[in-house]
């Protein structure tokens, strides 16, 4: 199982790279969780609508082909672990990979969320990106481990 995470931001600094790794070094050898930073555009020169178009098509140009498309908007569906979890088995046995988009401060356009297979929201609430890409791959730990019938979820 490939698992990208294609995100517009700063890459981890050591302690955030630490806890990601604390998830994704639990993984098993057939799960590979791979990270494509891309720089945010927040610039003076640019207006809001410009960052949220140049960011967007960044953000499409770096899905790898035959790649099952998650994008994360406040507006998307929200579910359970469980429901994740199943998400990726579902993944695992069409032998498909994930590519999860993950936008800037902004967000991103319609174009991302029109070819997103699906559109997940992880809250109501809003979260620093940094932390939301540590909760992601938590998420990711967590669906293999329902998988694995381990008992870290309770």
């Amino acid at each position: 199982m490939i698992i990208n995470l294609i995100c517009i931001g700063s890459k981890p600094n050591a302690s955030e790279t630490k806890s990601i790794e604390y998830y994704t070094k639990q993984l098993p050898k057939n799960f590979n969780v791979n990270f494509i930073y891309l720089k945010n555009l927040s610039s003076s020169k640019l207006s809001t609508k410009e960052i949220i178009k140049k960011e967007s098509a960044m953000l499409l140009n770096n899905i790898p082909q035959n790649s099952y498309v998650i994008s994360w908007d406040s507006e998307g569906k929200q579910i359970s672990s469980l429901d994740f979890a199943n998400l990726i088995k579902q993944k695992i046995k069409s032998q498909k990979s994930i590519s999860f988009l993950v936008g800037g401060s902004h967000g991103f356009n319609n174009e991302v969320k029109h070819k997103s297979d699906m559109v997940l929201s992880a809250s109501l609430l809003t979260f620093p990106h940094k932390l939301f890409r540590l909760i992601l791959v938590e998420q990711i730990y967590r669906a293999h481990t329902i998988l694995a019938n381990m008992p870290y979820h309770k």
